[in-house]
């Protein structure tokens, strides 16, 4: 029961911490966790060992801590061990040869580890990050001078003053040595003498101390407790979502995962709450810094457990409204105050991330590869038609006229400086490149494509157009280069009512806005038969007041992520049980069949040269905004010994 105490105690203030994170704008640029469907964990194989070797190769830590539980309760109860024990005993030999030969190891991992997140971090990144470590180093010091020795004076009778001042050597060698083993016997001795001191010297409250300080070093302590603020510090660095139903998974998942190493708790609980693997190297790093903190935690976690559970046994706890009353009220405006002063501290330190604007200004193609102009207004519609096969125009003219729409975000959209980036436009430049011909970028709107590809003030659009069965009336397209996921792009709190359908379709006051085709409104009106649906010209016109009352934007994913990265108001919903998948293809003049199987077949070239994947992951995944190229260095720029 003590023990639980303190975890809950603990666990509460942790999950109270977060509210000092500043609100800053942290998400990645086109990056779209909601895009996928998340699977759901299968809580019997998360927690029933049926193959512990399974378990162990699947980094299924709850189910491993179960069967290690089992077994060591059904040793226990193993009359003659004399057969078993000394198995432990050498594999516990062997294996510890093993941990010391790579301990040696552990600085240089470490340093090189450091040394990589040092010098591929901005500077934004680095301020953010003292977030955590501010906020950790804080809570550390808190518990450690108020909340559980207060906690033990509250509820023993025993000063304040006395508790702190008696095991404030053990708590100073932890913190020194950054290892509570050390200081077992010295915790053990200090608890003995503080109880001696209140008269509680029986033989039976020396051997509850002499079980408890070592039988706790095997529980969950503070100091791993405290883990679980960087896996929320993670979700907030990386902007993850992390709801009520998540929280409380993180804290059933993560308390019985602390079971085992800190090392492997952490990347499970990264993973389990899909937040991006690689924050576990910034948490390597930073426990450089707090691990001492964490030490002394868990040499304080000891200490009250052994304090309090042997008063427990012996019939000494002391429940008076009183102390405990007035315990509780300077914890809680103790956290409360902290909170405050350090969301404040952070609202006027942290460094904010770039503006909107100035982000999208510094993406860039990743390589310009022949001369483009780009006209940023509408031509005048032609009525004519341009005789003869659109490729042998382009050829004898050398230049390609690629169609694009300005705001369509991450295909094709314009800088604030006017400079034509996106996927498309990428793929627009490859393909000139290929021809050996000049690139003009043109724009259009969708009613007027097909007089624009047979007029000839455009050869094809680029632009991440669905290639869906009505725009077949007016122009023709290529086989798919891009499998789109169909999603809502509503407001960031309707995100989980929109992922259930069944609960949407209920709704009677719906309003569903579509870009141009009428092609899903059948399917729509099946799904959601009380919905009204309106047709919008361009996506951006849902964001700037011209929604036309809409609650939902009808879009794929990828680029309803980058909408979500621009209007942070807004977020991705994908409905559960399935995903719709959209072709996007290159649209040509109508009924031109050696164009439309050119641009087919130089596709098929570009997927199989993995081009399409490259610019997929650096268009449609965040590479384009996490540039991670190391910075200026001697060694590298200046001696050369590394690329």
């Amino acid at each position: 029961a003590v023990l639980l105490v303190i975890w809950a105690l603990a666990l509460l203030i942790i999950f109270v911490a977060p509210l000092a994170f500043p609100d800053l704008d942290t998400a990645s640029f086109f990056g779209s966790p909601q895009a996928h469907e998340l699977e759901k964990p299968d809580l019997y194989e998360l927690y029933l060992p049926a193959n512990i070797f399974y378990s162990l190769a699947n980094n299924l830590v709850p189910a491993v801590v179960f069967f290690s539980i089992l077994v060591g309760v059904a040793l226990i109860s193993v009359e003659d061990k004399s057969g078993v024990l000394p198995i432990f005993d050498g594999l516990t030999d062997a294996l510890s040869k093993i941990n010391a030969a790579i301990v040696k190891l552990t600085p240089y991992g470490i340093f090189a580890i450091a040394a990589a997140a040092a010098g591929t971090m901005t500077i934004e990144e680095v301020g953010r990050v003292q977030v955590y470590l501010i906020t950790y180093i804080s809570l550390a010091v808190l518990i450690t001078f108020w909340v559980f020795p207060g906690l033990v004076a509250a509820v023993s009778g025993i000063p304040y003053r006395e508790v702190l001042s008696t095991f404030r050597d053990a708590l100073v060698t932890a913190f020194a040595t950054g290892n509570q083993f050390v200081v077992l016997p010295q915790i053990a001795e200090n608890c003995k003498t503080l109880l001696r001191r209140h008269r509680l010297d029986s033989d039976e409250a020396e051997s509850a101390v002499d079980i408890i300080v070592p039988v706790s070093f095997n529980f969950p302590s503070l100091g791993k407790l405290l883990v679980l603020l960087f896996v929320l510090f993670a979700a907030w660095f990386t902007d993850t979502d992390v709801g009520f139903a998540e929280r409380f998974s993180l804290v059933f998942n993560g308390l019985f995962s602390l079971f085992g190493s800190i090392n492997v708790a952490v990347p499970y609980m990264l993973d389990s709450l899909r937040i991006p693997a690689d924050m576990f190297q910034l948490f390597l790093v930073t426990g450089i810094v707090v691990g001492r903190f964490g030490a002394m935690l868990a040499a304080l976690h000891i200490i009250v457990l052994s304090v309090l559970g042997t008063l427990a046994l012996c019939g000494r706890i002391e429940l008076r409204a009183g102390p405990i009353l007035r315990y509780l009220a300077i914890t809680s405006a103790s956290v409360l105050l902290l909170v405050l002063v350090l969301r404040v501290y952070f609202h006027n330190f942290v460094p904010e991330p770039p503006p909107r604007a100035q982000v999208l200004g510094d993406i860039q193609l990743m390589e310009k590869r022949v001369p483009a102009s780009v006209s940023a207004t509408l031509p005048e519609a032609r009525a004519s038609r341009l005789e003869g096969t659109r490729l042998d125009h382009i050829l004898d003219q050398g230049v390609l006229q690629v169609g694009y729409r300005p705001s369509n975000l991450p295909c094709s959209f314009l800088r604030p400086d006017g400079e034509l980036v996106g996927f498309d436009v990428e793929m627009a430049h490859i393909l000139a490149e290929d021809l050996g011909v000049q690139l003009q970028f043109v724009p259009f709107e969708f009613d007027g494509l097909g007089s624009m590809l047979i007029s000839g003030q455009m050869d094809m659009a680029m632009s991440c157009i669905a290639s869906l069965p009505d725009r077949y009336a007016y122009a023709s397209f290529s086989r798919p280069y891009l499998d789109l996921t169909l999603a809502f792009v509503v407001p960031d709190f309707e995100r989980e009512e929109f992922a259930d359908l069944e609960h949407l379709s209920e709704r009677s006051d719906l309003t569903i806005a579509m870009i141009s085709t009428h092609y899903y409104e059948s399917r729509i009106r099946r799904l959601l038969p009380q919905a009204d649906i309106v047709y919008l010209e361009a996506a951006e016109d849902f964001f700037t007041g011209g929604d036309q009352g809409a609650d939902a934007l009808l879009l794929s994913a990828e680029e309803g992520a980058a909408y979500a990265y621009r209007y942070p108001r807004y977020s991705v919903a994908t409905a559960a049980g399935g995903t719709i998948r959209l072709p996007a293809a290159y649209a040509v003049p109508k009924g031109d069949a050696q164009m439309m199987e050119f641009v087919s077949n130089w596709i098929d070239l570009k997927r199989k040269d993995g081009s399409v994947d490259q610019l997929y992951e650096y268009w449609m995944l965040g590479g384009a905004s996490k540039p991670r190229s190391p910075r200026w260095s001697v060694i590298r720029n200046v001696l050369g010994w590394v690329e």
